[in-house]
């Protein structure tokens, strides 16, 4: 956990997880604790989250908010906070299941929101991500235990593999084909870095269709919204989230979108719309903190104080970041402006690369 930002959760009741107001909300006094106060109020009684407290499980979600908890320093295992932890453990039983379940397939049966936006096979990618970085937190693994892990982290690769579009891409048919794209590489490359096979899918024509899709003229990477519009922040930032990742951070692309994509965001006009009503404007804040945080340059020195100001300005009272519109609702838009407000804190594994 980050000195001076200490998390109190341990002294919050909670209660049942019906994502009621719970007694002793008010000890949390940070935008990270108040955040995550309302988190663990709001898990379903199965570990999993919906789009807001009380509402049918959601694989992508779940994985977003259990992040959040474990970016505390928090795992399934253990953790400065016993309560996340036991959220944490309940969350991961919940995807696991359901990826033994499915096979790594969230494709079938009734579509949720989140998939409509991102895709049908968003929560595979997810999910991907979600026991990636558990795998990479845990402690002291049994040699059955760990390799019973790694095959349900293989079934969701095989499933990722499998819809792979053979330009590189995934869900062009959505609104959402980049940033479906970037959490696919991210669930690949987090897959590779705990020794998971991921040779079959091609990183190599991702990142040449992430490449073909920026535009010298904006700046951005906006070449699917011909129209233009605030779909360009949400490309570009999943494509900065990749081409960080992949060492290209200092290539001339991503220096001219990372100064586009702020000066977008940062001016008036845009800057009163932005962290508003979409979900969508979370991930991309989360994406692009995790980019930045990689080269670690002015770049990352002009954006991290500006975006924790933004964030800590949009917070409710009830700890909530709440959007109407897109991915709407309050736990997906709460973890992921979570999750940008502790990437500095580098606790996932994934906030390494």
């Amino acid at each position: 956990m980050n000195a001076g930002r200490p998390v109190v959760l341990a002294l919050i009741l909670i209660a049942g997880s019906d994502g009621g107001a719970q007694e002793g909300a008010h000890l949390a006094t940070t935008p990270v604790s108040r955040g995550l106060c309302w988190l663990l109020q709001a898990q379903n009684r199965d570990g999993s989250w919906g789009l807001d407290a009380g509402m049918p499980a959601d694989i992508s979600c779940t994985a977003v908010a259990a992040l959040a908890l474990m970016a505390e320093g928090n795992t399934e295992r253990g953790g400065p906070d016993l309560q996340s932890v036991a959220a944490i453990r309940k969350a991961v039983k919940f995807v696991v299941q359901r990826v033994h379940r499915t096979r790594g397939d969230f494709s079938g049966g009734e579509e949720t929101l989140v998939q409509r936006k991102l895709g049908k096979h968003i929560h595979t990618f997810f999910a991907a991500v979600l026991l990636t970085q558990t795998f990479g937190q845990r402690g002291v693994w049994g040699r059955v235990e760990m390799e019973d892990f790694k095959d349900h982290i293989s079934s969701l690769v095989e499933r990722i593999v499998e819809t792979q579009e053979p330009d590189g891409s995934w869900h062009k048919e959505t609104f959402g084909s980049l940033k479906a794209t970037c959490m696919a590489w991210l669930g690949l490359r987090s897959a590779a870095s705990i020794g998971v096979d991921v040779e079959k899918a091609s990183i190599r024509k991702i990142m040449t269709f992430i490449l073909e899709q920026y535009n010298p003229t904006s700046k951005l990477f906006d070449k699917m919204n011909q129209a233009g519009g605030y779909q360009a922040i949400y490309s570009t930032g999943s494509c900065l989230r990749v081409l960080y990742g992949m060492g290209e951070g200092n290539s001339c692309q991503a220096r001219a979108a990372t100064d586009a994509f702020m000066n977008f965001v940062k001016t008036p006009q845009n800057g009163s719309a932005y962290l508003t009503v979409e979900g969508e404007d979370y991930l991309s804040a989360a994406l692009v903190s995790q980019a930045l945080l990689i080269e670690e340059d002015a770049r990352w020195s002009c954006w991290s104080p500006w975006i924790a100001k933004e964030l800590e300005k949009r917070q409710a009272k009830d700890g909530t970041w709440t959007t109407t519109a897109c991915i709407s609702g309050r736990t997906f838009a709460t973890a992921c402006a979570l999750l940008a407000l502790q990437t500095p804190g580098r606790l996932l594994p994934m906030f390494e690369r």
